[in-house]
């Protein structure tokens, strides 16, 4: 993976799949159980990927099983996908923030909803949004400086 100073500029999207599957399960687990310090570390977990400036637990995990199950690096721009890890955030904080009452639990089920497009179609809902909402914007700013 290429690297830009200390951030990198492309992630492993296999490894971003089974990162997913882990947020499901830390998700689900959390909600039953009613484990709201499970939640919270889904949220410090996306802030640590939204930041890049190194590896979260759940992704450092996941890299590791990728390797391990001969999974072929699949190197994707990191910029959409700390969007997403950033959304991600707000989501899960507000998940855990609410996890004892019927906001949580829908939250909770949107969160893994989106998180499981993620790791079985590697269908990346945040990647959209920056793309069709973001770039635009960039673009419209940068256009205007100039």
């Amino acid at each position: 993976m290429e690297k830009t100073g200390s951030k990198n500029i492309y992630v492993d999207d296999s490894a971003i799949s089974f990162v997913a599957y882990q947020v499901v399960l830390v998700t689900i687990f959390g909600l039953h159980f009613q484990q709201q310090w499970l939640l919270f570390l889904v949220v410090l977990d996306f802030l640590i990927r939204t930041t890049g400036l190194f590896v979260s637990p759940l992704y450092y995990i996941a890299r590791k099983l990728s390797v391990f199950l001969h999974f072929e690096e699949r190197p994707v721009f990191a910029a959409p996908k700390r969007f997403a890890a950033s959304l991600g955030a707000l989501l899960s904080l507000l998940i855990a923030i609410n996890y004892d009452d019927a906001l949580g639990i829908y939250l909770g089920i949107f969160l893994i909803l989106l998180a499981s497009l993620e790791s079985v179609f590697r269908i990346c809902i945040g990647c959209y949004i920056y793309n069709f909402l973001v770039i635009p914007i960039i673009r419209t700013v940068n256009h205007s400086k100039n």
